[in-house]
């Protein structure tokens, strides 16, 4: 694609955006929801969250909202609506949920689902992001008697029950404003972590992974280290760093086990000998994690899931902050720049000596 080409794509992109933006605001003004609305809710029994978004790490960000409705209203039945089929079993095991519903990519079939979502009724909708014109469509679409989001001047949406924009800085935890601030006399049971909860069929499989990934060493009494040395774009480390950072951990010639997550393609490891695991199915490749000491990454869709699945990480961030995106669980922690391969292998050594994995979200 010529210098030319790329000019006028990316124009074409603003001048949507800009139009985008500025119908949104038109249709607030005249029919949407610009101010919060703070009201009663009764206890909804058909819950559908929209959360159409095909990034592994924003589908994960949803789970402390799902864990929370659960929670709050534990007879609720909780559908889901999400934009891959790869998400589906992934969020199938989490606590109160019925369905998690893909919303099919060609037309004819789109027009199918549309009538099929019309013929529910859902005591409650919900939709998580603060901006998400994907989100607003589906809810739009769907049969709803109260409707849950967040209030702006962008909000074309006529919601019932309206959160102002959160205050809270991370992704994953800026939904749960919408139980504490829009629900009027509501004491809601807040989960601030993420959560996933692989079902018996992926256990089994993760557990056959690992006997392949690492052979003997699977029944060794030594801790199991996981790093995922892919990112996207400026999030990724270069691959010499890993290769510092491997050697500067093996340095000391302590006992320890490293196992590098693969993407799902062809993708090599940092250096030949390393035990390596690597599944398209994100429910098998999270129990997988779940049985490792400790995940080390940058900024990523694996990195959120070892969170998720219970395992200590340390969380590398050199382009994005850690105030938005930083991994949530029991021990989790954050490393900015300057990331020094010897200080974080220092680091890892340190965790994984000192801070034993307390609780596994496996089952």
């Amino acid at each position: 694609m010529t210098q030319h080409h790329k000019g006028v794509r990316a124009m074409v992109r603003r001048l949507r955006r800009g139009l985008r933006r500025h119908s949104s605001r038109w249709l607030a003004r005249r029919r949407g929801t610009p101010t919060p609305v703070r009201a009663p809710l009764p206890a909804p029994a058909t819950i559908l969250v929209c959360r159409l978004n095909a990034r592994l790490g924003n589908i994960l960000f949803l789970t402390p909202l799902l864990r929370s409705l659960a929670a709050t209203w534990p007879d609720a039945a909780i559908d889901i609506l999400v934009r891959s089929p790869a998400h589906v079993r992934l969020l199938a095991g989490m606590p109160g949920v019925r369905r998690v519903m893909v919303v099919p990519r060609r037309p004819p079939a789109i027009l199918g689902f549309v009538r099929a979502l019309r013929r529910e009724r859902y005591d409650l909708a919900v939709d998580p992001s603060v901006h998400s014109s994907g989100n607003r469509i589906a809810m739009a679409l769907c049969r709803a008697r109260h409707r849950l989001g967040f209030a702006g001047h962008d909000q074309w949406l006529r919601l019932t029950h309206a959160a102002p924009r959160p205050r809270e800085r991370h992704q994953a935890r800026q939904a749960l404003y919408l139980l504490t601030d829009a629900v009027e006399g509501l004491q809601p049971a807040l989960s601030r972590d993420l959560g996933v909860y692989p079902g018996t069929t992926a256990r089994r499989h993760a557990e056959l992974l690992l006997r392949e990934a690492l052979g003997t060493a699977r029944n060794r009494p030594w801790p199991v280290v996981g790093f995922f040395a892919e990112a996207t774009g400026r999030k990724r480390l270069p691959t010499e760093w890993w290769r510092q950072w491997r050697a500067a951990l093996t340095a000391t010639g302590e006992p320890l086990t490293l196992v590098q997550i693969l993407p799902p393609d062809d993708s090599a490891p940092i250096a030949p000998g390393i035990a390596t695991l690597r599944s398209a199915e994100l429910d098998v490749l999270a129990a997988a994690m779940g049985h490792m000491d400790l995940f080390v990454a940058a900024d990523s869709g694996p990195m959120h899931l070892a969170a998720a699945a219970g395992v200590p990480v340390l969380g590398l961030f050199g382009a994005t902050d850690p105030a938005d995106y930083a991994p949530l669980g029991r021990h989790c922690a954050s490393f900015t720049t300057p990331l020094d391969p010897a200080t974080i292998a220092a680091e890892t050594r340190r965790r994984v000596a000192r801070e034993p994995v307390l609780e596994r979200r496996t089952g």
